[in-house]
């Protein structure tokens, strides 16, 4: 990341700083204009025009009733606690007992407020007052392995002395979007039948991280020249506080390399220490990779001559199906909690071009419903006629966003307005265009393309666990 795309982010990120802590946090605004002089940070007219953002400005009905999150309201709503996790959780989906889903129809900043950052636990949130792994006054990570020079184990204070950097960027758990390969692609029995948590389009946020810089880390340990691979390992979140669990993911050291200023260690969020759910006090960070290599609560990194397999590069977080032929281990790969005989498929790595309108989806297929989501099984989301302005969210980690393109009822696809500067490759971008209904049933379609000309497909292949949907997503909405 360049001095320059790094003050840009800085910018960004102290205006909404600023802005957010002037105003509720039901009203947050932030908006960005690039322009050839600089920087220009202001709240936009077009999306604060009513006190209550989302449903009437896009003509969307609130629901009403039976405890279910409402439709517009943008960090309105009822408080609710749960067992499993720290922070509130009132402003999500609930998914189950350690899963919660970002409500996307009713995101209306660029920065994701934390209370409505999703969460994605395999084991209740681990608690410094439980398990002393996790307090900043006890926490120990170790670095080793047989590729480092030296073995290090560094103290929260240690890390905090380190030169750290800012960015911005979006994090998306790799089942984020698998509700559509129910709703549109009808992969609901065997042999093509897709399992797991219902996402909608709720698995994914952007934040500001702070974070320790993985090529400040590798120098401070000396890299062999024999290094393959690295394992950030937390081994904290079991079902049960102090004990080990098997939750980490590797990446390749070529990746550590190739990218040593963006990949980290991080420990700040959006301005703030890391909250608990989201892996405090220490986090890796990988942009643009699944949020699973993200590993939180972060106590090992191993770095060595062979790859490693754990749950989350062979059994999660990992496509399996036809399409998708699994490695094959190396003899003197290491093995965590799983077997040579998990090797399934491919592990879900870079995300793909992605687009959402902030509208809930029609749920015709699912499975589960989650208990609180706004629209009954197969309720259609109401709009007003006549003219109005719809909005949604873009992102292509892999090369930045180009363009993105809106069709009704499958007629041309024409460009949306972008609303958003990116500041670097793995944020995404606000859009909007105007639409204007008669009173009748629409399907809208988005479509991202990213600056390497690659467009959101109209399908993708089948994988068991339901990752990386990556196609284009339909909305289906009534307007009256």
């Amino acid at each position: 990341m360049s001095d320059k795309t790094n003050s840009l982010t800085t910018m960004l990120a102290a205006a909404y700083r600023a802005e957010t802590s002037a105003t509720s946090a039901g009203r947050r605004r932030f908006f960005v204009s690039a322009l050839a002089s600089g920087v220009a940070v202001a709240t936009s007219s077009a999306w604060s025009q009513t006190a209550s953002p989302g449903s009437a400005q896009m003509g969307l009905t609130p629901s009403a009733g039976g405890g279910r999150l409402t439709i517009g309201e943008g960090g309105r709503g009822p408080s609710r606690m749960h067992p499993s996790f720290v922070k509130d959780v009132g402003l999500m989906t609930d998914l189950n007992a350690t899963n919660q889903g970002g409500a996307w129809w009713n995101f209306d900043t660029y920065i994701t407020p934390i209370p409505q950052f999703y969460i994605r636990n395999a084991f209740p949130t681990p608690r410094p007052e439980l398990d002393r792994r996790v307090d900043p006054r006890y926490w120990q990570l170790k670095i080793h392995g047989d590729a480092v020079e030296r073995e290090l184990t560094i103290t929260y204070d240690d890390l905090l002395k380190m030169p750290s950097r800012s960015i911005m960027s979006v994090m998306q758990c790799a089942g984020n979007g698998r509700s559509l390969f129910w709703e549109q692609e009808d992969f609901l029995t065997d042999p093509a039948k897709v399992s797991g948590n219902g996402w909608g389009l709720g698995g994914v946020g952007l934040a500001e991280w702070q974070y320790v810089p993985i090529s400040h880390i590798l120098g401070l340990v000396g890299l062999k020249s024999n290094a393959k691979a690295i394992l950030f390992w937390s081994g904290v979140d079991g079902k049960t506080p102090n004990t080990e669990s098997d939750t980490g993911r590797p990446i390749p050291v070529s990746e550590a390399l190739e990218r040593g200023e963006d990949i980290g260690l991080a420990f700040k969020m959006n301005g703030m220490p890391l909250p608990a759910d989201h892996g405090a006090p220490v986090r890796a960070l990988v942009p643009g990779w699944c949020g699973g290599a993200s590993t939180k609560w972060l106590t090992e990194i191993k770095i060595a001559s062979h790859d490693f397999w754990v749950r989350l590069n062979t059994t999660d977080h990992t496509l399996i199906g036809p399409d998708y032929p699994p490695p094959k281990a190396a003899r003197n790969d290491e093995f965590r909690f799983i077997r040579p005989d998990q090797l399934l498929g491919q592990p879900v790595t870079w995300q793909e071009g992605r687009s959402t309108l902030a509208i809930p989806l029609t749920l015709t297929k699912q499975p589960d419903l989650p208990s609180n989501y706004p629209l009954a099984r197969g309720e259609m989301p109401l709009l007003k006629a006549g003219p109005q302005m719809l909005r949604g969210y873009a992102w292509a980690p892999h090369a930045g966003v180009k363009k993105v393109d809106v069709r009704v009822n499958g007629g041309r696809w024409d460009e949306a307005r972008i609303i958003d500067a990116q500041p670097n490759r793995y944020t995404w971008v606000r859009f909007e265009f105007a639409f204007s209904p008669a009173p009748g049933d629409y399907m809208i379609e988005t479509r991202t393309t990213d600056r390497k000309g690659n467009a959101q497909p109209a399908t993708v292949p089948y994988n068991k666990g339901g990752y990386n949907f990556f196609a284009i997503p339909k909305f289906n909405v009534r307007v009256a």
